[in-house]
């Protein structure tokens, strides 16, 4: 390279840098560099051949956009300068810095701080081009401190300073940063208590999508495992200890433990999780002659696999199909199935039992359609009074405005809670169609559903009797029996018998099986329907 020609040479380039993306859409400090270097280069008769950087580059290591400047210097020689504002455009990092400077020079490169008119020309110019940027680095270094310390500071304070998780929106600044939940949050609040009532974590992904929520498994088990959902606050800075948070809370902690309980499997209630999909039974039924948990395995016949039953004592014999296991499972729930002569009576009590479960939402249509008539008389009270001269256009048209967005707001909520209640007729079908076939709903359904089933019925599992080829149930859930008296008590009455009064529920005195109503069983056997809500009290 031929540095003498340089030196007759009065060509430069430009660069220019910031540090973040932020900087570059939103800082004027781009311009102002490149109007620096311009006005210095007309001052100094300085031709410019080129314009590089422009945009956000780490200031601790040479991007691709200087490592393209220095290669087009090194390689045409007319170029003598490079003009910058300060010398720690090139690098915060005075090391790095220096660096680049000293192989510029090397080359009969001049680098030249517009701002200042400092240059590299001789060694007193570079020595204090290095002072300026150790000083920068030193700068650098205390507002990074600065701005930790006040970081660790806010989240000591239960202040979250990180971007707001999903289902929160942020307000305020610095320490009086808030995050307040949105819809999303209150559909992440929903799902944490799906959880608790014993929902999988495939059924919460399906209803919060049927909301307009998709997540993944992944991501609803982040959410779900997230101490901030909770209210608390936990992050490296603080060493990952756990302080309260002034964010609203999704979730109450303790709710928040108990769903930990559940995904860990601390509930003392036996779990399916990862399971094939033939095999339901394992663990709910128990071999009679030992007592112990039948376990289920496959094996491969002539190219097909088969799914077995069996007994893991030492010495005993229990080893069936389950293909049998199964036929005799479904046959025996279907000694539950109700009569069809008793479907207008499931109905009438399904019906009232959704009516007391939608209790709420018919008094919040009442007081909407009241807050509603309300807002309308004070429209037309409004246009009255504009009408005959008692208010003028400007207050006229902040009142209607105000009024008009009130009514639109109390329309949308109205619709909201009218069409929960015309749903009702299509779950009413819903829970009667699944309460007449229960054998046909464990047959049909998935492997989740199966197990509700199952815990439903025979909450602490039955025996298999491997001699008499047969189930044994000595612990049927009480309200079964309920279920068979008053069938037996209406199977044979006649149609206007069905139009009576039905008792749906015994009193303590009355019942033999404890106190249960079958219209607990018929809001539990609902829950066992994918998809579907059913949030009516016992009595």
């Amino acid at each position: 390279m031929n540095c003498s020609k340089r030196n007759e040479t009065k060509y430069c380039v430009v660069w220019t840098r910031v540090s973040t993306k932020y900087q570059e859409e939103n800082g004027g400090s781009l311009d102002y560099q490149r109007t620096l270097c311009e006005e210095y280069a007309k001052q100094n008769d300085l031709i410019i051949k080129g314009y590089y950087g422009g945009q956000h580059e780490s200031a601790k290591t040479p991007g691709v956009l200087i490592r393209e400047m220095l290669s087009r210097v090194k390689k045409d020689p007319t170029i003598k300068f490079i003009l910058i504002s300060e010398f720690d455009r090139f690098s915060r990092n005075s090391g790095q810095a220096i660096n680049i400077i000293n192989d510029l020079i090397n080359c009969g490169v001049v680098v030249i701080a517009c701002k200042t008119g400092q240059d590299t020309r001789d060694k007193n110019g570079f020595l204090m081009a290095s002072i300026g940027l150790a000083l920068a680095q030193w700068d650098n270094s205390n507002r990074v401190d600065k701005f930790i310390s006040g970081r660790r500071d806010c989240l000591l304070k239960g202040v979250w300073v990180e971007p707001a998780p999903m289902g929160y929106y942020k307000e305020g600044k610095s320490k009086n940063t808030m995050c307040r939940l949105n819809e999303t949050g209150r559909l992440i609040r929903q799902a944490f208590l799906w959880k608790i009532e014993g929902y999988s974590n495939g059924d919460i992904i399906d209803k919060l999508e049927s909301r307009g929520l998709k997540l993944s498994h992944q991501t609803l088990h982040k959410i779900l495992t997230n101490p901030f959902y909770a209210g608390k606050v936990k992050h490296k800075l603080i060493d990952n200890q756990m302080v309260d948070g002034v964010h609203e809370p999704a979730v109450t902690y303790t709710q928040f433990l108990k769903v930990q309980d559940i995904l860990s499997g601390r509930t003392g209630k036996y779990k399916h999780r990862s399971d094939v999909p033939t095999g339901p039974l394992k663990k709910h039924v128990f071999c009679d002659k030992d007592k112990t948990p039948m376990t289920f395995y496959t094996k491969k016949k002539n190219g097909k696999e088969y799914g077995y039953y069996k007994c893991n004592t030492k010495g005993c014999s229990t080893n069936i199909s389950s293909k049998k296991l199964h036929d005799g499972y479904t046959s025996m729930l279907s000694e539950y199935d109700l009569s069809p002569n008793l479907i207008k009576i499931v109905e009438r009590a399904v019906r009232q039992l959704l009516t007391e479960g939608n209790k709420e939402v018919t008094d919040n249509v009442t007081q909407l359609r009241k807050r509603l008539t309300e807002v309308e008389k004070q429209i037309n009270d409004t246009k009255l009074r504009y009408g005959i001269g008692k208010i003028d256009d400007d207050i006229f048209q902040v009142a209607i405005e105000e009024l008009q967005n009130r009514k639109g707001r109390l329309l949308v909520e109205l619709e909201k809670c009218e069409n929960t209640l015309s749903n009702s007729d299509n779950e009413v079908s819903e829970i009667v169609a699944t309460c007449c076939h229960l054998s046909t709903l464990w047959n049909d359904s998935n492997l989740e559903t199966k197990i509700k089933v199952q815990q439903l019925v025979f909450p602490n599992g039955i025996f298999w009797n491997h001699e008499n080829n047969r189930y044994r149930t000595p612990d049927k859930s009480p309200i079964f029996n309920i279920i068979d008296r008053i069938s037996r008590d209406y199977i044979q009455r006649t149609e206007v018998d069905f139009t009576t009064s039905v008792p749906l529920c015994f009193g303590r005195e009355s019942n033999p099986y404890g106190h249960c109503c079958p219209r607990d069983f018929l809001a539990t056997l609902a829950f066992t329907q994918a998809g579907f809500i059913h949030n009516a009290k016992p009595l």
